[in-house]
């Protein structure tokens, strides 16, 4: 006589659904607590206003120069030679446009770079290196990675 198997009671499929529940459950309360630490250790560095969100001054960093930094920098208007002023040369740099006559034209003190004055009047706004060779044209507490090199490379030739 062949053996016969017990009944099928369901109870092997109850605990296995409970346990993958309980997994899914617990990976969700991990995530959701692991989101309120991040949200609650951020929330304190940053004010709302009407303008939008604004860091605590602690933690603002100026990175650019201010207006009046950048407009004692010398400005010229080229003239109908175009001729730009030494090292420069083909178009600007920033903004990839040719030079016409009666540009407004505005050099960088430190390396003599010049470009279109509204091109590196923005870029100096928000960055304090000059665009083509990232020599700081002002004494700044930043490092700039490129201008330690790049004075070395103009030695060689």
């Amino acid at each position: 006589m062949l053996p016969t198997n017990p009944p099928a009671t369901g109870v092997g499929l109850g605990y296995g659904i409970a346990i993958a529940v309980s997994i899914l459950v617990l990976i969700s309360t991990i995530m959701l607590a692991s989101y309120i630490c991040i949200r609650s250790k951020y929330a304190g560095r940053y004010e709302a206003t009407s303008e939008g969100v604004v860091g605590s001054p602690a933690a603002e960093v100026k990175i650019g120069l201010d207006r009046p930094v950048i407009e004692s920098y010398p400005r010229i208007v080229l003239g109908d030679s175009l001729r730009l002023p030494r090292p420069n040369n083909g178009p600007c740099s920033i903004c990839l446009s040719d030079y016409e006559a009666k540009d407004p034209v505005r050099c960088i003190p430190e390396c003599n770079h010049c470009f279109h004055a509204d091109c590196v009047d923005e870029w100096l706004r928000t960055s304090a290196t000059c665009p083509l060779c990232r020599n700081s044209p002002a004494p700044s507490t930043l490092a700039t990675p490129l201008s330690d090199f790049v004075p070395l490379a103009f030695q060689i030739r």
